[in-house]
């Protein structure tokens, strides 16, 4: 059975994210970290942000800590880079020591059994509890 749940952040601080897939129209974007065994991590985590309207970081980033930023957050950074306020979208940060932010729709992520190579867990493997492990997004 596939574990679902709602979190006020997502912390995955020792682990190396890549964006892995971006939609032809920018409104989709992908980070993922794979398993490495060796490091401690058993399962991928991937994290998908749909309706992305604008988006500053690196594409490979050490460390993850997702949360909604606060109103004085969220204002200076859109004044930082130019954003107009947009009630329908939300400013998320990825790191407590780098200003790198995504405005999209409420990201969800899922941990799961898959390679590298294999299609991200929201497009194949949803509903295949033999590949994901859980799903989650934020409160």
């Amino acid at each position: 059975m596939i574990r679902r749940y709602t979190a006020a952040s997502l912390e995955a601080p020792d682990r190396l994210f890549q964006v892995t897939h971006v939609s032809r129209t920018h409104t989709q974007l992908f980070l993922q970290s794979n398993a490495a065994k060796s490091a401690g991590f058993e399962h991928r985590l991937e994290v998908w942000f749909q309706s992305v309207q604008y988006f500053c970081m690196p594409f490979v980033l050490r460390g993850l800590s997702l949360r909604k930023a606060s109103q004085d957050e969220r204002a200076s950074l859109s004044e930082l880079h130019g954003l107009e306020a947009d009630p329908r979208w939300d400013l998320y940060l990825l790191s407590r020591s780098h200003d790198w932010f995504i405005v999209s729709a409420r990201p969800m992520w899922a941990e799961a059994d898959l390679e590298y190579d294999d299609e991200p867990a929201f497009w194949s493997y949803a509903g295949q509890d033999d590949a994901v492990i859980s799903m989650g997004t934020l409160e």
